[in-house]
């Protein structure tokens, strides 16, 4: 059980007002910055995740490059730390919605809605990758979905800056050797196999969520073992194959691109898949 939080302060900097969600990180709290009494969410992560000073010392500098990241679809890492009981902690702005996954959980969301929602995540990852930030964590837990402006499916990805950090050799430094981090219905078969990730791992992820957003439920399903093996061997049925509702010849194509086995098989670059969905349109 998460202990309540609430009114305890973080260095005497931020007061926590309330639990948000929990996630596979650590969990997300509302708090108030007390100098300006502004909203802010913080993510005290997990002590466990953190094996050595080494990782430690990682995550500060990898999460310093991410409060310089700015984007319309990131939710933007304001200041990372660590309390006075010495637990790391990340903080970002407060933005008030829901997690993609609610609403996957209901029912299939139509097709507009997907094209939409994999068009902002597309341009987020694009710019991300530019500047060799891989997220690495992504799964609908990580998406939020805001009301702006009249649209309800406004993006936010976060939890960039827990991602990245891998070491020179690509091995997970969050964790010990031999632990993967995340949900096995959204790992990479490059990831699963050998830790190996790259932008393309992120656009795998991608095809899965967009897939899930169409049928209601990932490509792969089942006993962790039996889905990490699917990932590796077993080809995806198409989601117009399952899906409940008309999907279009191109969206299939591009789903299947995403989720192609070999990383040299999918799209190379997030900028193309956006405007993929923008479009409405693909021809590998």
């Amino acid at each position: 059980m998460t202990k309540d939080l609430a009114g305890f302060r973080i260095n005497e900097q931020y007061e926590v007002v309330s639990l948000m969600r929990k996630g596979k990180f650590g969990d997300f709290w509302r708090a108030k910055r007390l100098v300006d009494n502004t909203d802010v969410a913080i993510k005290l992560l997990k002590p466990e995740l953190f094996m050595d000073g080494q990782a430690i010392r990682r995550f500060h500098r990898e999460a310093k490059r991410l409060t310089s990241f700015s984007h319309p679809h990131l939710l933007r890492v304001l200041e990372t730390g660590r309390t006075q009981l010495g637990d790391p902690y990340v903080v970002t702005e407060y933005t008030p919605g829901r997690l993609l996954s609610d609403d996957i959980v209901d029912l299939a969301l139509p097709v507009d809605q997907v094209c939409h929602i994999g068009a902002q995540i597309a341009r987020v990852l694009a710019s991300a990758h530019m500047r060799g930030i891989v997220h690495r964590g992504l799964d609908p837990d990580a998406i939020l979905l805001c009301e702006e402006d009249g649209d309800r499916y406004r993006v936010k990805v976060f939890d960039f800056g827990l991602a990245h950090l891998t070491s020179d050799t690509g091995e997970p430094e969050l964790t010990q050797v031999g632990q993967r981090l995340g949900k096995t219905e959204y790992m990479a078969p490059e990831y699963i196999q050998d830790f190996a990730l790259d932008a393309r791992t992120d656009l795998y992820v991608l095809g899965v969520m967009v897939f899930e957003m169409l049928v209601g439920q990932p490509p792969f399903v089942g006993r962790a073992i039996s889905v990490l093996t699917a990932h590796i061997e077993k080809e995806p049925w198409a989601p117009s194959d399952l899906a409940e509702q008309d999907v279009p010849e191109w969206l299939d194509q591009l789903v299947l691109a995403l989720l192609a086995k070999d990383p040299n098989d999918r799209p190379q670059d997030a900028r193309v898949v956006a405007r993929a969905f923008a479009m409405r349109s693909w021809s590998s």
